[in-house]
């Protein structure tokens, strides 16, 4: 006999293929690790890995994303892929206060963008990435180290790509949506220009609506969400190779809808070998 809506029973839901546990950092922070590792056998050098940066935001909608298209990676471009999302522990989305250390080298340029929060860990959170959560997940995967990917949004792509600048050869890909390059746009140049050809691959993602006039918001019309990161793209081309790093403007999309189509585009990055020719891309495995 079928239950009346009201008696129907309602049991918590599970995201297929996922675990979890909380790592204490290096840096005295604890930290929610979540993983989802692929249904289907690795390949011969292991799967690529996606470290995705703001994990309890972020964690479920990129393991989903890739598990839903790497059903059919010749169609979608996207590979059977271990992703990885890192996060503050006991925190339903973002905590700010942790964003703005760990995402950051030191105050921003500018005073009026200070706001409560104490800024400049980066360095420390890197070395817990570098030292702690890669080899966490190496442990509880088969990963190639040669097809790791870091993604971060806003703040986080800030420091995907300083992470880019300043440990280079960490990570293969780097996935920057909506980067709040306004922060210190000085550091961040300086050490990407001192990169060398085909040291990255790199994924600039902004929404075509995150630019505004200075009529309708001063503030973040000076950031130029949208010229700058056409800006970073150019200069990171000349460097990296104009074939090692890919622009996508995304219409209709605002700084928090940048983040769907940016996973999916992220994704398509590891769908590469190292060194198979044709700037190191290949049909994905």
């Amino acid at each position: 006999m079928a239950l009346s809506s009201h008696e129907t029973p309602w049991t918590p839901f599970r995201l297929p293929r996922a675990r979890r546990c909380v790592l204490k950092g290096g840096n005295g922070h604890d930290y929610d690790l979540a993983l989802s590792i692929p249904d289907q056998p690795p390949p011969p050098g292991g799967y690529p890995l996606m470290v995705v940066l703001d994990g309890p935001a972020l964690f479920a909608t990129a393991a989903e994303t890739e598990r839903r298209l790497s059903l059919r990676p010749e169609v979608t471009g996207v590979t059977p892929t271990v992703v990885l999302g890192v996060g503050p522990a006991d925190v339903d989305l973002y905590d700010m206060a942790q964003r703005h250390r760990d995402f950051t080298p030191g105050p921003p340029v500018s005073d009026g963008d200070q706001g409560p929060h104490k800024t400049g860990g980066g360095g420390d959170f890197l070395k817990v990435l570098a030292d702690q959560v890669l080899p966490l997940a190496a442990a509880a995967a088969p990963v190639d180290p040669a097809r790791r990917l870091l993604l971060g949004h806003s703040l986080a792509g800030y420091f995907t790509l300083l992470t880019l600048a300043e440990r280079p050869g960490l990570f293969a890909a780097h996935a920057a949506l909506s980067p709040s390059i306004w922060w210190d746009p000085g550091r961040l140049e300086h050490g990407l220009s001192a990169l060398k050809p085909g040291a990255a691959r790199v994924l600039l993602a902004v929404g075509q609506k995150e630019q505004v006039e200075a009529t309708d918001d001063p503030r973040r019309a000076a950031r130029r969400m949208v010229d700058a990161t056409r800006d970073l793209h150019r200069t990171l081309g000349a460097v990296l190779g104009p074939d090692a790093v890919r622009l996508a403007v995304l219409e209709d999309e605002d700084h928090a809808s940048v983040v769907a189509g940016g996973l999916t585009r992220a994704l398509r990055l590891l769908g590469f070998r190292p060194n198979a020719g044709e700037g190191g891309l290949r049909k994905p495995t």
